[in-house]
């Protein structure tokens, strides 16, 4: 009895790590949704979107995104954990989206990036910075530089 009921368990298993690994999933940063890929976003971006598309879910799947601040100085420390969110499918999409509102200030300038897991397996990430806005005295030093 003991050795069917670790049979059954270990198909379970099995069963689900096959699963996750016929899932695929495309992601890319955005401004606003269903906007074009943007790798760079000013400090002042009322939303990020992480676009994406899924292949192979089912019904029932989790598929979670996670924004982690990599390096933004002394903002927080390397690889903090920013926001997270969850959303559960029941097919594939073409058009899902996780965004993420801004703080209050600001969003930190440095290097972040997106995780999207599919039942908690990490599926993909893409990764993006968020830049400082050149000041108008920058700007006309580099006109007055090209004349």
């Amino acid at each position: 009895m003991n050795r069917i009921v670790g049979l059954l368990i270990a198909t379970v298993i099995s069963a689900s790590l096959a699963h996750a690994a016929n899932v695929s999933v495309e992601v890319y940063m955005t401004s606003t949704a269903g906007g074009e890929e943007e790798t760079s976003f000013a400090p002042d971006t009322p939303k990020l979107f992480a676009m994406f598309k899924t292949k192979g879910i089912k019904d029932g799947d989790k598929v979670r995104g996670v924004l982690i601040a990599e390096d933004v100085g002394d903002v927080a420390p390397a690889n903090t954990k920013v926001l997270e969110k969850t959303l559960a499918l029941d097919e594939d999409t073409d058009d899902g989206d996780f965004n993420f509102s801004k703080p209050t200030k600001s969003w930190p300038v440095g290097k972040y990036r997106v995780e999207l897991y599919v039942n908690d397996e990490l599926a993909t990430t893409t990764e993006f910075t968020v830049e400082a806005a050149k000041s108008e005295k920058d700007s006309d030093e580099e006109e007055s530089s090209k004349g």
